[in-house]
């Protein structure tokens, strides 16, 4: 009798055990869905139409979109990129690098000094 439970306890356990290995681990699903976003206000030489956004973004790796234009050079765009922050960031480094573009930065409140 005793060692009836313990095959049983042991199937239990042992099955419990394979199905959490066949189990795919949540935090790399995630990672591998995870999209980060940061609004960013960059400054071009020429106002961005469809064909120079389409073209920065494949630069950047990153899906870039036209939130509002605030001055005749600078842009608000609205940065999507695959990952976490530090691909948003790497990202902004390679817009950064484009010839096309003077500046990039991270649209924040600023703060008195």
């Amino acid at each position: 009798m005793a060692v009836s439970r313990v095959r049983t306890l042991l199937t239990l356990v042992l099955g419990c055990a394979a199905a959490a290995c066949a189990q795919p681990r949540a935090d790399v699903a995630e990672a591998q869905t995870s999209t980060c976003t940061l609004q960013v206000i960059v400054a071009l030489d020429t106002a961005p139409d469809a064909a120079l956004l389409a073209d920065l973004s494949r630069v950047s790796g990153a899906h870039l979109e036209l939130i509002r234009t605030m001055t005749s050079n600078l842009h608000l765009l609205a940065l999507q990129a695959q990952g976490g922050d530090s691909e948003c960031k790497a990202a902004m480094e390679r817009l950064r690098g484009d010839p096309r573009v003077r500046s990039v930065d991270i649209d924040a409140r600023r703060k008195i000094q």
